[in-house]
């Protein structure tokens, strides 16, 4: 029997993170909020269980976060750390900097 790892346990919810790579997929560019929101509609699954996987994805190194602010201007990512708070999305801080997510290709080519 093999033994269990505890680094190998990821810390996100893994089938969340599947529904969401695929929506990625499908729309073929970095998701917003109004994107996860629907992901959460279509699937019957609260945002804020969304938006913790999402964190755990960031904190991992496994998703990447941008934002802009309304000149088109990238926000500095101290402003974006800011964004989780307890692992719960500041709705209002993803609001006001158009903040966008997206899978780090990296991460995933030992798939």
């Amino acid at each position: 029997m093999k033994e269990l790892n505890m680094n190998e346990i990821p810390k996100w919810d893994v089938a969340l993170e599947a529904v969401a790579k695929d929506m990625y997929a499908k729309l073929g560019r970095p998701m917003n909020l109004a994107d996860f929101k629907q992901l959460g509609k279509d699937y019957q699954v609260r945002f804020d269980d969304l938006m913790h996987s999402l964190s755990q994805l960031v904190a991992n190194n496994m998703w990447s976060q941008q934002g802009f602010d309304e000149h088109g201007n990238a926000v500095a990512d101290d402003v974006l750390e800011a964004l989780f708070v307890y692992n719960r999305l500041d709705e209002k801080i993803a609001e006001q900097y158009a903040v966008e997510w997206q899978p780090i290709a990296e991460a995933y080519q030992q798939e």
